[in-house]
């Protein structure tokens, strides 16, 4: 017999979350799908509790006690693990009261902080108030649980609505519960969400502005396959896209660099394991992240120049009328691109291509194909090994005269240090040790001096192109617009001298 003061380990919660206008809510509901089923309602209140200093929070845990109407559930589910986007570690037990029960903590993540002391500081933090309405859908043999929330998030000072459709896989294949996604989303125009309902809680208690989000922490086993591996990147790197699209729809700077950060490291992954996940979607999927990449392009071209042009001229030159006639035209051609990034973001191809992406990492036509089964079933310290000495290899040979290089090629040289240095990244924890430590973060700083070099060449190489894409600077930035040849020697010197510090990184791969 199961001892019942000991956590049963309930099986990866694996769901999409897919948030709705209010105003749809009708014709989800009639939805062909969902309008045939019974309606099971529920009124869910839920209560997180933390210490004064968060100290759940900050080790990526929650704790919630829900009042189902029945009764209580406890919950304990981590926050982060492999940075998993769509199925997260939870470990769940009925209660007989609305208070925690610490002692079902035992074989949890929570315990060590507990014994800590945690536990004699816990208190209610904020609270979700929800009605839910679930279906249960089979289709092709999976069992698929739909939520449809509509309620309220709430600290006693602030609140904030939810309006979600959460799809959960009870049993069966992945690939169905997309493909239900997918007819409900061509009803209404849902749009993936990627951020729990704890996370929001804790944004709300804390009073934290919505703001530009860098990627979450990702630290990797060894013994994973690759399969795994990438499915545990690129869901990582999916969540950067998502969680800054607000921020872009808002003409936040930082959210839009994060943005473009975040598809520059997906289109790295795909490249990493090119090979693994060689499929018959692969190209379209690179495609339309390029896509996205290129819209959001010309706005930061135009921050690049503000910062490095115009905010140190505004020193020197600030009451020069030219100046300010400039000044005037970056401005509007600064809305301009701006509002093309947050129209794209917007648009119905943009929705889609996230749903794309998402169920093209879980379940796409690479997860099944028998001829790439080998690939995936390998170790990723053994791929990794193998893909960073080839990185290595090839940047020592390409940029060891850079000025012998023309734009072209100093620009490919780029992509691949750029994508050297996120592969870098997203093996950290691959290869453990002090030593290994220290090797990888003196290749990083190398690897980053030679990126934001060539970078920097190539926002000089772009300026030009800023009039010629239509943006209008007026007369006097065309001369502001043309490189200085002192400042194109001045970065080959910088890009040669972090390749050849780079060339003396030994490997952490071996």
């Amino acid at each position: 017999m199961a001892d019942p003061s000991k956590p049963e380990r309930e099986p990866r919660e694996f769901e999409l979350k897919l948030e709705f206008d209010p105003a749809d809510l009708a014709a989800i509901e009639a939805h062909p799908v969902l309008a045939g089923l019974r309606l099971d309602r529920q009124t869910l209140i839920s209560v997180y509790y933390d210490t004064g200093d968060l100290a759940l929070h900050k080790a990526r845990l929650c704790l919630r006690v829900r009042n189902t109407g029945k009764g209580y559930m406890q919950t304990i589910k981590g926050m982060d693990g492999m940075a998993e986007l769509f199925d997260r570690p939870e470990w769940e037990r009925e209660i007989k009261g609305r208070d925690p029960n610490l002692s079902l903590a035992a074989g949890t993540p929570l315990e060590p902080l507990l014994k800590a002391g945690a536990g004699e500081g816990l208190r209610p933090l904020f609270q979700t108030s929800i009605e839910r309405g679930i279906y249960h859908v089979t289709t092709n043999g999976s069992e698929i649980e739909v939520a449809v929330d509509r309620g309220a998030i709430e600290t006693g000072q602030r609140q904030t609505p939810v309006h979600e459709v959460e799809l959960e896989l009870k049993g069966g294949d992945s690939a169905d519960l997309f493909r239900l996604a997918r007819s409900l989303a061509a009803t209404v125009p849902l749009r993936l969400a990627v951020k729990t309902k704890a996370e929001r809680g804790y944004e709300l208690a804390m009073n934290a502005a919505p703001g530009a989000e860098k990627a979450t922490r990702l630290d990797l086993d060894g013994n994973l396959s690759c399969q795994q591996a990438f499915r545990a990147i690129g869901q990582n790197c999916l969540r950067q896209i998502i969680v800054n699209e607000r921020g872009v729809c808002a003409g936040d700077a930082q959210s839009l660099h994060q943005m473009r950060i975040g598809l520059r490291r997906l289109r790295a992954a795909i490249v990493a394991f090119e090979k693994i996940v060689a499929d018959s979607e692969r190209d379209r999927i690179k495609d339309e992240l390029k896509w996205i990449t290129n819209e959001l392009g010309p706005a930061r071209d135009l921050d690049v120049f503000e910062a490095d042009i115009l905010q140190p001229m505004s020193v020197t030159d600030g009451g020069d009328g030219r100046f300010a006639e400039t000044r005037r035209a970056f401005a509007n051609a600064r809305a301009k691109a701006y509002g093309t990034a947050a129209n794209s973001v917007r648009t119905d191809r943009f929705r889609t291509v996230l749903l794309d992406v998402a169920e093209w990492i879980e379940a796409g036509p690479w997860t099944r194909d028998k001829s790439l089964r080998k690939r995936r079933e390998e170790k990723i310290a053994e791929h990794a090994a193998k893909l960073l000495s080839r990185g290595r290899k090839r940047i020592r040979e390409n940029g060891a005269d850079l000025r012998a290089l023309d734009v072209k090629k100093r620009h490919k040289l780029r992509i691949r240090t750029k994508n050297l240095r996120y592969a870098v990244e997203f093996f950290a924890g691959v290869f453990p040790g002090e030593k290994n430590a220290e090797r990888r973060e003196a290749a990083l700083i190398a690897l980053k001096e030679l990126q934001d070099q060539l970078g920097a060449l190539n926002d000089l190489a772009r300026r030009e192109a800023l009039a010629a894409n239509g943006h209008d600077l007026g007369e006097h930035a065309h001369g502001l617009l043309t490189p200085k040849e002192a400042d194109v020697d001045q970065l080959l010197d910088r890009a040669q001298q972090a390749h050849a510090d780079f060339a003396k990184v030994k490997s952490f791969w071996e």
